[in-house]
């Protein structure tokens, strides 16, 4: 129970002072941090961003030492800490979490700039966000296909890189006054890369365990992804409230958030080292994503 507590008050406190940058600014205080008539933070002091993270990062540690202390006196903690120490996992849980972050990320920011600058309504907006959808689902179907030919981390390389091409042609093809249609090669694109992905990134995580550890790790993925889609809409949301001009300008600054974050995560699916039994690009992985 303390563990469950310590695991979710951390991650709540991140999400928390990544949304309070819309508010406050990511480096300074734009204004004073107020409780009442009582100032606790000045305008010009430093953001309450970095001190809500800052007290998340405190509770992640506290629940690493209790996990840690649990294990040691031989109680059975929340996770174990061994889930931490496979480097191959790590960097696919990072893949993980950054393809969530960046997929939630997106698609909420282009359904701001085209509701709000764009003018139109839910319903529409669904529709213009199709062929993203369609990408996805090609994709996903042909994974199994992709994976005869290609190893896992190779299809997440590759699943980064289209993702990207297909960021950087939403904002270079797209204005408040450019045809709707010019946002289909890049929502294409992106949902066709993160389509590709995705099943490997969990393949991969999954793969690097043995069957009596599927439970766990299988528990740590999902949190990782949920946690990556929590971040992603905060961050986003952030960057457009902040931004200090409205329009065009505050989608491409969003927009270009997700795309450094992407390049990261293609570097973190660089450094992943291949699995023990893969020998050439052609081996199949046989752990399945679940559903």
């Amino acid at each position: 129970m303390p563990g469950a507590i310590l695991s979710a008050s951390s991650l709540m406190f991140i999400v928390l002072g990544i949304l309070q940058a819309g508010n406050y600014g990511w480096l300074r205080a734009s204004h004073d941090v107020e409780i009442g008539d009582t100032v606790l933070i000045p305008e010009g002091g430093i953001s309450p961003v970095w001190i809500f993270v800052g007290i998340g990062a405190v509770l992640q540690w506290l629940f690493i030492r209790e996990i840690s202390g649990k294990e040691r006196s031989g109680q059975q903690p929340l996770i174990s800490t061994r889930m931490f120490r496979n480097k191959r996992s790590n960097l696919g849980l990072i893949t993980q979490n950054v393809q969530w972050l960046m997929m939630q990320g997106t698609f909420f920011v282009i359904s701001v700039f085209i509701q709000s600058v764009r003018g139109y309504s839910a319903v529409e907006t669904g529709l213009i966000l199709t062929p993203a959808t369609i990408g996805i689902l090609l994709s996903s179907a042909l994974a199994g296909r992709f994976a005869q030919k290609r190893s896992q981390r190779t299809l997440i390389r590759g699943g980064f890189l289209v993702t990207i091409v297909g960021a950087v042609l939403t904002i270079g093809f797209n204005s408040a006054t450019s045809h709707i249609l010019y946002f289909a090669p890049g929502l294409f694109l992106m949902g066709a890369g993160i389509g590709i992905m995705l099943t490997s990134s969990v393949n991969v995580v999954q793969s690097s365990f043995p069957e009596k550890d599927q439970g766990e790790i299988s528990g740590l993925s999902r949190s990782v992804s949920n946690l990556g889609s929590s971040i992603g809409v905060a961050l986003v949301g952030s960057v457009l409230v902040s931004a200090s001009s409205i329009g065009n300008e505050a989608f491409a600054y969003a927009m270009f958030a997700m795309i450094g974050i992407g390049i990261l995560g293609l570097v973190a699916a660089l450094l992943l080292p291949p699995d023990p039994g893969e020998v050439g690009e052609g081996d199949v992985e046989t752990v399945v994503a679940p559903a």
